[in-house]
């Protein structure tokens, strides 16, 4: 058996900042991922949302923060594209729309060399079977990788799984609103030789693409990867000659031949139902193929388009969450509630992408504000050395439609990370630590808690 201090399972956007928190911060460090790469959701074209506020504060710094300028060192990301406006009377007026652009191909490299130098350990194509657990604490987990069944055992585990198969297995309590009643899920396509700017006409025009004066659609334009200036973002409803008609979608770019497309959408999926599952990758394929035949037929800037490259697995949005210590709710995002126990901050509007298949709804947060996560929804109830990331943190399933951003689920994996380091170090529980010395470690490797 190989033993660690910090083992983090899932290397998705939350675990892989987890993983190189906890190392950073000391720890002999394990993150296993069942891809063969790191970064997950983050890797199928799609950008970071949540890094501002929508008053044009910065909420989310660290780890993160530092991710993007790597990126955008080495000619992978354009950096953080300011300057869109949701005209969202409820949310008091103009609230600021960011994003952060990035090559996907550069991310997963970027991602991967900042975990090997902080001196995390990585178990690639590497999938977590079960676990041991007693009396509230894991004492290993079985994982299967292609050398056969191994066994790994550590002082403190992360669960970043998304959809907690670690707290799941170890039979701690879990929550999900269940099938028909959680966000639909989607792939992502990369698709090539778009004519943007034709797009952009098109949406002006009304003709083929409809939406310009609805208040969620999003113009964004900037300096693309090459320093060519181009559309960065734009949404809109495509108008196509089949039985579907429309498909709402948002298109980003990060150099001018090329868009990633979030376009496609399958409902009534329980993303833990391995039937389930496989039929959304197959409707998702079929959607694709009918899409993109209908894109090139119908819609003016697509005539010559081809696929770069589809999601490796459909993306989900929502699934089984912690019974935490703490729960998050949809008030205290609405409201941009601050706890004094905060260890991660979010911004961006609470997005339900209905389940039903009806329109995206957002709920902005008042004065365009951020909240704060605090430390005791990180721990799920009844363990002794187990803390999540991501989207499987405990809030209501209202307030995760915000959490689940990618900024944010980075915060989260910093404040994880550097926890679950601190707790192996001196042998405590998740629950027993400090919260003060948490908030001002995090603070001195510039995370954002206060805005």
């Amino acid at each position: 058996m190989e033993n660690y201090d910090v083992i983090v399972c899932g290397g998705g956007t939350a675990g892989a900042i987890a993983g190189i928190a906890a190392a950073r911060n000391g720890a002999k460090t394990l993150i296993v991922e069942n891809e063969g790469f790191l970064g997950g959701t983050a890797t199928y074209g799609i950008p970071f949302l949540g890094f501002f506020s929508g008053d044009g504060t910065q909420v989310v710094g660290g780890t993160g923060q530092e991710l993007v300028g790597k990126m955008k060192t080495a000619g992978g990301s354009p950096g953080h594209m300011r300057g869109g406006i949701w005209n969202e009377k409820t949310a008091g007026g103009r609230y600021e729309f960011s994003l952060t652009p990035f090559d996907p191909e550069f991310y997963k490299y970027v991602i991967q060399e900042m975990a090997l130098e902080a001196g995390a350990e990585l178990a690639l194509q590497t999938t977590l079977t079960g676990v041991k657990e007693k009396d509230g604490s894991i004492t290993s987990i079985q994982c299967r990788t292609v050398e056969g069944m191994k066994d790994f055992a550590a002082k403190t585990y992360i669960d970043a799984t998304g959809d907690a198969h670690l707290c799941f297995s170890a039979g701690y309590p879990l929550e999900m609103r269940g099938r028909g009643n959680m966000q639909n899920v989607s792939n992502i396509l990369r698709i090539g030789n778009v004519d943007t700017e034709q797009l952009l006409e098109n949406l002006e025009s009304g003709w083929g693409v409809k939406g310009l004066e609805d208040w969620h659609i999003r113009i964004v334009r900037g300096d693309l990867v090459n320093r060519k200036n181009g559309i960065i973002h734009i949404a809109g409803h495509m108008i196509v000659n089949d039985e579907k008609g429309s498909y709402t979608f948002t298109g980003v770019s990060w150099r001018k031949e090329e868009t990633s497309f979030n376009i496609t959408r399958t409902i009534n999926i329980d993303p833990t139902s391995a039937r389930d599952i496989t039929q959304a990758e197959i409707n998702e394929r079929r959607n694709i193929n009918k899409l993109i035949q209908a894109l090139r037929r119908d819609v003016r800037g697509f005539e010559d388009s081809y696929i770069v490259s589809s999601s490796t697995k459909v993306g989900i949005r929502e699934g089984r969450r912690i019974k935490g210590e703490f729960t998050l709710t949809e008030q205290d995002v609405e409201d941009g509630k601050s706890f004094p126990d905060g260890v991660a901050r979010g911004a961006y509007p609470i997005d339900i992408h209905d389940p039903k298949g009806g329109k995206t709804q957002f709920t902005f947060i008042k004065k365009g504000g951020s909240y704060s996560i605090p430390y005791p929804c990180l721990i799920p109830r009844g363990s002794k050395n187990v803390l999540t990331a991501g989207r499987c943190v405990s809030t209501t399933g209202q307030a995760l439609g915000s959490v689940r951003l990618m900024a944010c689920c980075m915060a989260l994996g910093q404040a994880a990370g550097t926890a679950g380091a601190l707790c192996a170090g001196k042998g405590l529980s998740p629950a027993a630590l400090d919260t003060g010395l948490l908030r001002r470690t995090l603070t001195d490797q510039d995370a954002i808690l206060e805005v």
